[in-house]
């Protein structure tokens, strides 16, 4: 189901003791400035939480004879594997020890650091064109209304959760009790521990949900 940025605004209006006023929460008026502050704020911290499987993707890395500089994924590499061969290339954290003037069939990469722009190096440097898929995580929580551009937070009242369909409601549930936990910062109020309560029943579920399989310990004699 799709759940807009404007849906999450007026749930955040209609739950008890959420301290927001439900005729304000209309996503382009003033009066909402501090809802959508915080609404993009709890989604940020949300789905970087976990490693959740649909944040998975994979980028094909098709080398050049004699390049070993690359341009840089937008997100955390968890592997680089050749196609052909399903060889992984070992990471290297400390390349001081490497000769980079070395060429010949990629077996490690590292990243240099330039920033704001980053690079994936290969060593050897290729003496050849090797087919590479990269496999990353990263994950841009929000998409337009025409389904095209994908982004980190709401900038439209038509924006809405880039999630799985069988998983947009429950993530919605819970991103509404953390706002209302995070703009919430008086420990002493009565409500802000029950709120919190609910809020980790509720993204319990969704951990639990987000598994593309179900797995059963088995006993085997």
């Amino acid at each position: 189901m799709t759940v807009t940025a404007q849906d999450l605004l007026t749930m955040l209006g209609e739950e008890p003791w959420s301290g927001f006023n439900a005729d304000d929460m209309v996503f382009s008026s003033d009066d909402s400035k501090t809802a959508k502050r915080v609404l993009n704020r709890a989604l940020r911290y949300l789905i970087n939480l976990q490693d959740f499987p649909f944040r998975a993707k994979e980028y094909l890395l098709e080398t050049n004879n004699g390049t070993d500089v690359y341009k840089m994924v937008e997100g955390q590499i968890s592997k680089i594997y050749k196609i052909d061969t399903l060889e992984e290339l070992e990471f290297v954290g400390d390349n001081s020890t490497y000769d980079k003037e070395k060429s010949g069939n990629p077996t490690h990469y590292w990243i240099e650091y330039n920033n704001p722009k980053q690079n994936i190096r290969l060593y050897p440097i290729p003496d050849s064109s090797y087919s590479c898929h990269v496999v990353y995580n990263m994950y841009k929580p929000v998409i337009d209304k025409d389904g095209k551009k994908q982004k980190f937070t709401f900038e439209n009242e038509t924006d809405y959760l880039n999630l799985p369909d069988n998983l947009a409601d429950m993530f919605a549930d819970c991103l509404v009790l953390r706002t209302i936990v995070t703009n919430n910062k008086d420990e002493q109020d009565e409500n802000y521990r029950p709120t919190i309560n609910e809020f980790n029943e509720h993204w319990r579920e969704f951990i639990r949900m987000s598994k593309p399989a179900k797995f059963e310990t088995r006993v085997v004699w």
